[in-house]
């Protein structure tokens, strides 16, 4: 499981980054105590539009852009047709595409439907 965020709040000094990884920091631990391992998290702390100089910019590990996939799928040891990414924006899906991932958004029962879309990918390996 990888988790691939935009974090525009940091360049948009809503938060700081040290907050974003005390964040990532407590998340890991509550899903580790659940035995949910989350193997990486990548985020982009950068926008066009920024009011923090240093996150001004604008980068494809930004999503739409799909740098931060490709880092992930540089990284680790991953099937990609066995694989796929779930969003809740435009921009998640169309990194998705970019990367040749299945892509859905995200539904209510999140557990029925990562086991829809696991059976699915099984069908068509």
């Amino acid at each position: 499981i990888f988790i691939i965020t935009n974090q525009a709040g940091i360049a948009k000094g809503k938060f700081k980054l040290k907050d974003l990884l005390e964040l990532h920091r407590k998340l890991l631990i509550y899903f580790n105590k659940r035995n949910i391992i989350i193997n990486d998290i990548q985020f982009c702390p950068y926008h066009p539009e920024a009011k923090i100089r240093t996150y001004k910019k604008k980068t494809a590990y930004r999503k739409p852009g799909n740098l931060m996939i490709k880092k992930i799928l540089r990284n680790w040891n991953i099937d990609i047709k066995k694989s796929f990414m779930i969003g809740d924006r435009k921009s998640d899906k169309i990194a998705a595409k970019k990367s040749n991932l299945y892509f859905e958004y995200v539904k209510n029962n999140f557990y029925s439907q990562v086991r829809s879309i696991e059976k699915k990918i099984a069908n068509n390996c």
